[in-house]
C-alpha cells in the first residue's frame, strides 16, 4: 500500500483468481472498501467490462473493508476476482481469453475516468 500511495497513481487495481470448495462457483466479482465515491464507480464500470464481454456471470460489487489494499490506499481501490480457478468454465476463460479480461479492465478504467 505504502508503494501505491508513494507512486502519485491515480488509482489502484488489484488483480485476482478466485477459487471455491464448490467447484460450481463461477463469475466475476469486483470488492471495495465501501460503496458510494470513485472506487465504486471504477468498480462498476470494471465489472460491467468483463461481464459483457466475457459472458461472465455478474456476481456485483462488494464491500471488503478487512482488505489492507482497500483500506490503505490513498487513492480509489478496488480489487477484481476475474474468474474462478476452481470451475472449468471459468478456469479455460482464464486460460485462453486473458487478453481478453486485460482489454475489459482497460475499457472499464477509461470508461471510469471519463465520470470522474
Amino acid at each position: 500500500c505504502a508503494t501505491a500511495n508513494n507512486s502519485g497513481a491515480d488509482i489502484f487495481i488489484s488483480i485476482h483468481c478466485n477459487s471455491a470448495a464448490n467447484a460450481s462457483a463461477k463469475g466475476t466479482e469486483t470488492l471495495v472498501y465501501s460503496t458510494g465515491g470513485k472506487a465504486e464507480l471504477l468498480a462498476k464500470c470494471i465489472q460491467a467490462q468483463i461481464v459483457n464481454s466475457l459472458n461472465m456471470v455478474d456476481r456485483g460489487i462488494k464491500e471488503r473493508p478487512d482488505l489492507c489494499v482497500l483500506r490503505e490506499t490513498s487513492m480509489p481501490a478496488v480489487l477484481v476476482e476475474t474468474a474462478f480457478i476452481s470451475n472449468e468454465e471459468d478456469a479455460y476463460k482464464l486460460m485462453y481469453r486473458l487478453k481478453e479480461f486485460a482489454n475489459a479492465i482497460s475499457r472499464g478504467i477509461t470508461d471510469a475516468e471519463k465520470l470522474f
